[in-house]
């Protein structure tokens, strides 16, 4: 028996080494959508200080690096007022230690009991108003520096300038928009779901972007945000998928192909290697019992790890030749296997 056996398998053709059966799996299914990239931190400078456009570095559409100059206003007044802060800063500490001064003399004279009381508390009221000029003048002066550094605008982080408001020349006073920039450093992608499919998009809760470099990019759970509200005018409902930071390419107003997992589905698949390409029409080499037969397919989705998915053509069980170049040897009967 052992050697019947043996004898039915080295009698087995070596192409059937190369044949791949038609099989039904369940996979994730997905509902594909077209995805905008949105920079999570968004905002418009203002002036803090007045002063004259002297200089702008940057226009819209450029690229800037956190902490980059981007506007420059005159600061003629603001130093002005800085050095006057200085000095009434350094009078202000020298009226200081001499109240210091005059009241440890005459906190010591009170004390071998030849000032009265009074004398004293004039001394520490004297003492203890200096120190509050001082800090006053010291405040004076941080707010001097403040309103000096405000007439240097610089980027708050790494973005992209959308818009620039002023120009050369012209004046500004606090509160006036200066340059609107987007972020590079955090974006997200949203989405906008059919009122059909948000249901299962919220339940499954998880979600693939399509990078520009091929890669993709997987989040679940709270890495996706659902709006609580449809769209009026379009009865959709808006998805925020948050990326990852890092990412290389990417800019907000780009589009991203995003698939929302919606459940499973079941789904006959083949190797991708066995699909041959006429033009746009996909087919397959079949093994049946009359020889090997070309037959054309329509394929679905590509499912990974090698896997195409077969809308029609071919049904469960049959096999399908995973080497293309095996089946047409065999058909123009260039090996004895046939």
């Amino acid at each position: 028996m052992r050697l019947v056996i043996l004898f039915l398998f080295l009698a087995m053709p070596a192409w059937t080494a190369e044949l791949a059966p038609v099989k039904r799996q369940v996979f994730p299914h997905y509902l594909s959508l077209d995805g905008v990239v949105e920079a999570v931190n968004q905002s418009t400078m203002s002036a803090q200080t007045s002063g004259q456009v002297v200089e702008t570095l940057v226009d819209a559409g450029d690229l800037v690096p956190a902490g980059q100059l981007i506007i420059r206003l005159r600061d003629t007044e603001q130093r002005a007022e800085v050095k006057r802060a200085e000095a009434g800063v350094e009078a202000a500490r020298a009226a200081y230690e001499e109240a210091e001064k005059e009241y440890l003399r005459v906190q010591d004279i009170f004390k071998r009991r030849l000032v009265a009381q009074s004398a004293l508390d004039k001394a520490r009221a004297a003492r203890d108003a200096a120190k509050a000029n001082l800090e006053a003048a010291e405040a004076r002066l941080v707010r001097a520096r403040e309103q000096l550094a405000y007439t240097q605008i610089r980027a708050p982080y790494t973005g992209i300038v959308v818009e620039r408001h002023v120009h050369v020349g012209e004046t500004v006073a606090p509160g006036v928009p200066l340059i609107t920039g987007v972020s590079l450093e955090k974006l997200r992608v949203t989405a906008e779901i059919p009122q059909n499919d948000i249901e299962s998009v919220r339940q499954q809760a998880s979600a693939r972007v399509h990078l520009p470099n091929g890669e993709v990019v997987e989040r679940h759970g709270e890495q996706l945000v659902f709006f609580a509200y449809a769209d009026p005018k379009t009865s959709t409902f808006k998805v925020r998928v948050q990326l990852p930071e890092g990412l290389r390419g990417l800019y907000p107003g780009m589009y991203l192909k995003t698939d929302f997992r919606v459940g499973e589905k079941t789904a006959l698949v083949i190797p991708q290697s066995a699909v041959v390409w006429r033009s746009s029409v996909s087919a397959v080499y079949v093994q049946t019992t009359k020889g090997v037969q070309f037959r054309q397919v329509k394929l679905g989705r590509e499912l990974g790890h090698g896997l195409v998915e077969v809308m029609s053509g071919l049904n469960e069980g049959e096999q399908v030749f995973v080497n293309p170049a095996t089946a047409i040897r065999i058909r123009q009967g260039g090996t004895s296997d046939e």
